[in-house]
């Protein structure tokens, strides 16, 4: 009986092998590739979403008066007598959000956003100068500057800036009280 006549059925273990290996480094390779853009998509979203809390958040100050409608405040700022800090609704000038802070962020209304744990809103105001308001200045000139922050877990993600203006205040400009 002849070996050359027969016909192979089947496929050896060397061919198994090397086929394994050669769809292990193709699997490897396909991961490696994934798994950044992965990463990549939710460092984005993230983003986005600390984008739109500092808009919200910036758009809700903007729109109250510059200067307190009941007291004079001087080169305060900050809350004012009779507010309290922790209640944006007692909120009716700018300055009232200077140092504001909230983790998790807190709605218009005062309710906290339980759907986003881990993040934080916070507030800067400072009083800066006329001719250069990247030059803070230590007395009232004005003009503020309102920088609002955002962050996840530690992690800064945006960062918006505005100046307002006391001009804004008589131009009759409506302000929206209570949120």
């Amino acid at each position: 009986m002849s070996c050359l006549g027969l016909s192979r059925r089947g496929i050896s273990m060397a061919e198994t092998i090397v086929s394994t290996l050669i769809i292990g480094f193709v699997l490897v390779g396909t991961l490696q590739i994934i798994g950044p853009m992965i990463r990549s998509s939710t460092v984005h979203a993230n983003k986005l979403i600390a984008t739109n809390l500092a808009n919200e958040l910036m758009e809700e100050i903007i729109t109250k008066k510059f200067t307190d409608p009941d007291e004079d405040a001087g080169d305060l700022l900050g809350v004012d007598t009779g507010e309290r800090a922790e209640n944006r609704n007692d909120f009716d000038d700018i300055d009232d959000y200077q140092s504001w802070t909230s983790t998790p962020p807190k709605l218009s209304t005062n309710q906290t956003n339980t759907a986003i744990p881990g993040w934080t809103r916070s507030v800067k105001i400072v009083h800066v100068e006329i001719s250069d308001p990247s030059v803070d200045s230590a007395s009232a000139t004005g003009l503020k500057k309102i920088t609002v922050t955002v962050s996840k877990d530690g992690t800064q993600l945006a960062s918006i800036v505005s100046l307002q203006s006391s001009s804004a205040d008589s131009l009759g400009f409506a302000s929206v009280s209570g949120g």
